[in-house]
């Protein structure tokens, strides 16, 4: 089934290309959450029409992450959390407590968007990816200390 994307979709593509996906993906999760539209050519010459628009969007939106990025490489989280004498931490810290972290240093940032491969369950110093464009990614320093 063909389906022109309405938004980026992760590992799928960007927003105007057109897809081919299996039937149930695309009426179960595509169509109800208006990330695709069935690939018709009235639907096809619309997107190629708006196409310029998106290309717009997409470089204000691309230059606002960049800048963003750029913020966040100099900021320093320091999460304290109760560690044994060993520094294993008796808990992790998790994308949730990096949001709030951020938050209180005036971030405001999707708590989704924070890419943790593994929860960090050691004292020490991690780096952590958020994805703020497809194309952009933006690092934060995380210190993690004993409480």
């Amino acid at each position: 089934m063909e389906v022109i994307l309405l938004q980026h979709v992760e590992s799928l593509g960007r927003r105007g290309e057109v897809v081919r996906v299996k039937p149930g993906y695309a009426r179960n999760f595509l169509l109800p959450r208006g990330a695709a539209a069935m690939a018709t050519p009235g639907i096809k010459r619309r997107v190629e029409q708006e196409s310029r628009k998106f290309k717009a969007q997409d470089d204000r939106s691309r230059a606002d992450a960049e800048a963003l990025a750029e913020r966040l490489a100099a900021i320093e989280c320091n999460v304290a959390v109760k560690a044994d004498e060993e520094g294993k931490l008796y808990g992790s810290v998790t994308a949730l407590d990096l949001h709030a972290v951020l938050v209180a240093q005036g971030v405001d940032i999707d708590r989704k968007r924070i890419v943790l491969e593994h929860n960090i369950k050691d004292l020490g110093t991690s780096e952590v990816h958020i994805k703020l464009h497809p194309d952009v990614r933006g690092r934060i320093k995380v210190n993690v200390v004993r409480e």
